[in-house]
């Protein structure tokens, strides 16, 4: 009770929702940073971290409108007060180069299904090597024993890692798709991934803009990721979303707005695809 918990109403839910919970049981507040316009400045986040702050729980992308947050700054503030710095790394791990080290992060989650290229019900977690015998995973199972084949339930040893928090039995046919996408990952050059993504939003931004449409996602190089999300005057995004996917372009309709996220697997003639598809539902 006292302390408090912050994050951003820009979140996806499953970000937050596991600290209200927390909050809910513990008496914390849940304080949520609020957005200008379409975008969450850094330094009213920051105003909202002081010494009574335990967590500081954000995505390094905002989901919806593609916005960068600054992360190092976020920690250093958060580890100035105590607190530490949880990062959702959903929208930007295989299509942003992330340094945990770097950034001072103190853990990072990620699904696996989006920029991993991975499949679903499976996600990677980082912690910090200070965290490692710090932190008393909320779930156990036969596996939080340091060795679990022993299989004796009158002990329980947790490894001295983050090997702790898995409890159970994995998803075996899901690990080894995300493996080999990593390692394929691995292979190419993290950079170079992001900064073709970036020039396919390029493209994809001057016909949007060619098209009258409005831009929602940050064009300044610091703030910017690859998602675009826009939105067209007196057009229902949902609808449109729907005719465009009926037409072979996979987007997303999120908050009011058409979210596309460009990725290695996609090329100019996929843009121009997409362009004439908007052109045709917008007739």
């Amino acid at each position: 009770a006292g302390s408090n918990i912050v994050s951003t109403g820009l979140e996806f839910p499953s970000t937050v929702y596991p600290w209200a919970r927390v909050a809910r049981h513990t008496g914390a507040e849940v304080r949520f940073g609020d957005m200008k316009g379409d975008y969450l400045l850094a330094d009213d986040l920051i105003d909202l971290i002081d010494p009574r702050t335990a967590v500081v729980c954000v995505s390094d992308v905002i989901y919806n409108t593609g916005q960068r947050l600054d992360v190092a700054g976020l920690a250093e503030a958060a580890h100035r007060n105590g607190a530490l710095l949880v990062i959702d790394a959903t929208q930007s791990a295989g299509g942003i180069p992330i340094d945990v080290g770097a950034l001072g992060v103190d853990a990072v989650i990620t699904a696996s299904y989006k920029w991993l290229c991975g499949p679903f019900g499976v996600a990677v977690m980082y912690l910090a090597p200070h965290l490692h015998e710090r932190l008393e995973p909320g779930l156990v199972g036969f596996r939080s024993h340091e060795r679990m084949w022993d299989l004796r339930a009158d002990r329980l040893k947790l490894p001295p890692n983050a090997h702790r928090f898995e409890f159970s039995t994995m998803a075996y046919g899901c690990a080894p798709g995300l493996a080999s996408s990593i390692d394929y990952m691995l292979r190419l050059d993290r950079g170079r991934i992001f900064s073709r993504n970036k020039k396919l939003a390029e493209l994809l931004i001057e016909g949007l803009r060619e098209r009258d449409a409005e831009i929602l996602s940050p064009t300044d190089d610091g703030a910017r990721s690859s998602i675009v999300a826009t939105r067209f005057a007196d057009t229902d995004v949902r609808i449109l979303a729907e005719r465009l996917n009926e037409a072979g372009i996979v987007l997303s309709a999120r908050r009011n707005v058409l979210r596309f996220s460009p990725h290695l697997y996609n090329d100019a003639d996929d843009i121009q695809q997409a362009l004439t598809a908007i052109d045709r539902c917008l007739t």
